[in-house]
């Protein structure tokens, strides 16, 4: 029985995105709630497409601001994204479309049985994972219309369902508790849960690929750059001890960094 897979809201809105404004211009979005045998895994499927961009292609910037990794296909490339450290690009040129699954984080795991440290930044061949996945499945899949094309990859994905972990749970209740409460320390993140350091640094090592500095880093730059987007004249010192780092020098260090730009430099992009 094929999967009658239910559209999120329309205003469901990707984040992460560093332009939000230029990605919703250009960039059409749409969000599909996973079935219920498939809800402790797949936060949502989802489509991105575009078209009539024919002159400049336009490049979205992106902070992978949690830990996904994303199932994909696409007539271009197809595969497994594992969780991105900084910021990456896309590019839309043209007319195109991408179908996929963003699994929740550490979930990926339940599909790959070996420890995810050091695959950051990876992209894996999708038949490592889903064998009956060749360019014959792919090119069919992508033949049909949005609904369609979703129900297939998710029907991929239920023929090779993995038994639950409950570690993955643990994983989501952390970076959920990360982004929603006072926590700025790996320290605080240990005591609100009752466990050592070591074994959280271990748990997200094993099961997300990067350390829970990361995250809570990403936490700190994703909500400077929304302060920056929303304030017309920033304050750079103001910023940086809002957002809790120590100095304003640290603060531009670590932004341009990750992001590439200095926060003068985004906002002035921006503008």
């Amino acid at each position: 029985m094929k999967p009658v897979l239910q559209k999120t809201a329309a205003f469901y809105k990707p984040s992460g995105h560093l332009d939000p404004t230029g990605y919703e211009r250009h960039v059409h979005f749409q969000t599909y709630l996973p079935p219920e045998n498939l809800q402790p895994f797949i936060c949502h499927f989802w489509i991105v497409s575009w078209e009539g961009i024919d002159k400049q292609p336009y490049v979205s910037e992106q902070v992978m601001h949690r830990p996904y990794v994303d199932i994909y296909l696409s007539l271009e490339e197809s595969g497994i994204q594992c969780t991105f450290r900084d910021k990456r690009d896309y590019r839309a040129a043209d007319s195109g479309r991408i179908i996929g699954a963003r699994l929740l984080p550490g979930a990926f795991r339940a599909f790959w049985k070996d420890s995810l440290i050091g695959m950051h930044n990876e992209t894996i061949e999708l038949q490592r994972v889903f064998p009956e996945a060749d360019q014959h499945f792919i090119e069919a899949a992508l033949s049909q219309q949005d609904d369609a094309a979703v129900g297939i990859l998710c029907e991929l994905i239920q023929a090779n369902l993995p038994v639950f972990d409950p570690h993955i749970e643990t994983v989501n209740r952390i970076i959920e508790a990360i982004e929603a409460e006072d926590l700025s320390t790996v320290k605080n993140v240990a005591e609100r849960f009752g466990k050592s350091e070591r074994w959280l640094q271990q748990l997200f090592h094993d099961y997300v690929g990067v350390g829970i500095k990361w995250q809570l880093q990403r936490k700190k730059l994703l909500e400077a750059a929304k302060s920056i987007r929303e304030n017309d004249n920033p304050s750079w010192a103001d910023l940086a001890y809002e957002h809790g780092y120590s100095s304003q020098q640290h603060f531009i260090t670590d932004f341009k960094r990750v992001l590439g730009k200095t926060p003068l430099q985004y906002k002035k992009e921006l503008t």
